[in-house]
């Protein structure tokens, strides 16, 4: 029992010390660029797709991929590097049958360079999507 209530003290405080670091400041801004798909057959069906995020002070997400807009998202979840946000989206991405999919999962991870390494799950739902497509944004800071 003594042992239990040593190992939830510590997990505790080493989720709040986690959890408490803040997001670098550097990738608040608006990023544009391109984003691919990793799948080949639907990287040629697309091509790159132009894209712009904006991450705002309140570290919410909102921008562009493709054709469809992303609006304005608080992240799901958050560490000192990483973010996540779920999203449905506002339209297809591209007007192709393999791209009917509106739910979007973005995950930003900041390097110390003050780059961002971004990458998506477009998916039919946010549970277990077998048929999800996975890619990478190419951005580059414009803000």
């Amino acid at each position: 029992m003594h042992f239990r209530l040593v190992l939830v003290t510590v997990a505790l405080f080493a989720s709040a010390a986690f959890a408490s670091e803040p997001v670098p400041s550097a990738i608040i801004a608006t990023w544009l660029g391109d984003a691919r798909f990793f799948d080949k057959r639907i990287r040629a069906l697309t091509g790159p797709l132009e894209s712009r995020l904006r991450i705002a002070e309140d570290l919410s997400l909102s921008g562009k991929l493709g054709d469809a807009t992303i609006p304005s998202t608080a992240p799901a979840s958050r560490s000192a590097r990483r973010l996540e946000y779920r999203i449905v989206l506002q339209g297809q991405v591209k007007q192709i049958p393999e791209l009917v999919k509106t739910h979007l999962v973005i995950i930003v991870t900041a390097k110390p360079d003050a780059l961002l390494d971004v990458d998506f799950h477009l998916k039919s739902r946010f549970g277990f999507d077998p048929t999800m497509l996975v890619g990478h944004y190419d951005v580059v800071r414009r803000e």
